[in-house]
């Protein structure tokens, strides 16, 4: 009976201790991390407190020292690039091959008499300069692609799992390629950006990285094909906010690496003052995130009491969280339109709309420590293909010097939208 007392006074010692030391801008009762040492709710149904030889047990059941957000959310205690992860690799891809596609699609029609009496590509991702011819037959091309993008899905409390998030992504391109007779080899580096933030964990992921590709155009007078496959390496830095503590969770500098591949064919059919580029395309895109670590601050608790007589003073600590590695793809099948029209003056209006049927690694969460008492829990949205429109100008000049300016949309995509500016000049030598 004594001893059961002596128990009791010291789990009340402990527990004063950890009230006593909360601090106002903490998300769990106590400010304890979800990964504190000794209460953390990964110890499981038991939580232990070894103060002293004598260990306290089943103190009580999962989070309530640590917060009940600790133990009931599953998508509030992921990190962002397993949420987010599958976003990068499409964006990603939409940049980068989108400005390949750009350039053979220009390149294969810069001889043919269209019905602007001028190349053009309606690449929603941006078009660039390209000068052409400039030694020996040699081109130099460059392209510029921004682009906003969000899920709008339901984001209420970290216990309820939302695919929620609010991204950018840019990119510059620059390439060099010859043509021989009908056929257009080529070499392209992209520079890539991105940052989205992730609103059910708090956090944010962030990525910049290179890659350089191969490509090769073949115009066989009614179809033009190309294709093209390259390598690179993305760095990324992530946050997420401890939902025990409040405190930042952060990983950097995680390697991953880089490889795609994508083939077309596409087609030119002038009509009096139109011309239809129909097209057909499939890309590929993998980004391959190794195993990395998320480093978890120390909460900053010291605990205090007495066991049998005896005072202690022990200073939890905080265990950091392993992430598993995994491989991010986007592959996407696409069917275009593309249709200009010759107005007489320097001004070409074009409209472009084009249905992609899309497999995207989806978000991923967390299991949850235990089952909590709500329903409320979304599932991840599914990237299962979409919709782009829209249209634009282009400017020409004088022979040497033409301009592109165009807005594209994408929609039609589970809880997800984008809109897309691109602006070039084209310089001929």
């Amino acid at each position: 009976m004594n001893f059961i007392k002596k128990s009791l006074m010291l789990a009340l010692v402990v527990l004063s201790a950890l009230v006593l030391n909360k601090r106002a801008y903490s998300a769990g009762d106590y400010g304890l991390s979800c990964t504190n040492t000794a209460y953390g709710v990964h110890l499981g149904e038991s939580l232990y407190f070894q103060a002293t030889s004598d260990a306290i047990q089943d103190v009580t059941a999962y989070g309530v020292y640590t917060g009940l957000d600790c133990a009931y959310s599953g998508g509030g205690r992921t990190n962002s690039s397993a949420i987010v992860g599958g976003e990068i690799a499409r964006a990603a891809a939409n940049a980068v091959i989108g400005a390949v596609s750009g350039r053979l699609s220009t390149a294969m029609s810069m001889n043919s008499d269209t019905a602007a009496h001028m190349s053009y590509s309606s690449n929603g991702n941006g078009i660039g300069m390209a000068a052409n011819h400039i030694v020996g037959g040699l081109s130099l091309w460059t392209n510029v692609a921004s682009t906003n993008f969000e899920n709008d899905q339901t984001f209420s409390t970290v216990r309820a799992d939302s695919n929620s998030f609010d991204g950018d992504a840019s990119a510059f391109t620059v390439g060099l390629d010859k043509r021989f007779g009908n056929i257009v080899v080529g070499l392209a580096y992209t520079g890539f950006d991105t940052t989205i933030d992730t609103d059910v964990n708090g956090g944010k992921i962030e990525g910049e990285g290179e890659t350089l590709g191969l490509y090769v155009g073949l115009d066989t007078g009614p179809l033009q094909i190309s294709i093209g496959a390259g390598t690179g390496e993305y760095e990324f830095d992530t946050t997420r906010r401890d939902l025990g503590s409040d405190l930042t969770i952060s990983a950097s500098d995680i390697t991953a690496d880089i490889t795609y591949y994508h083939l077309g064919l596409s087609g030119e059919l002038n009509r009096g003052k139109l011309t239809f580029r129909p097209r057909a395309s499939y890309r590929n895109f993998d980004l391959d995130m190794p195993a990395f670590t998320d480093l978890v601050p120390d909460d900053n608790n010291t605990l205090t009491g007495s066991s049998h007589g005896t005072a202690f003073v022990t200073t939890s600590t905080t265990a950091n969280e392993a992430i598993s590695g995994k491989t991010y793809s986007s592959d996407m099948s696409e069917a275009g339109l593309s249709i200009a029209l010759a107005t007489g003056s320097k001004l070409v209006p074009f409209f472009d709309v084009a249905y992609v049927s899309e497999d995207t690694t989806a978000a991923a969460y967390q299991v949850e420590v235990t089952a909590d008492a709500t329903s409320a829990d979304l599932d991840a949205s599914a990237p299962d293909g979409y919709i782009t429109y829209g249209g634009g100008l282009i400017l020409n000049l004088q022979s040497k010097l033409s301009g592109y300016l165009s807005v594209m949309e994408t929609t039609n995509r589970e809880d997800f939208s984008e809109t897309t500016l691109s602006g070039s000049l084209r310089l001929r030598f």
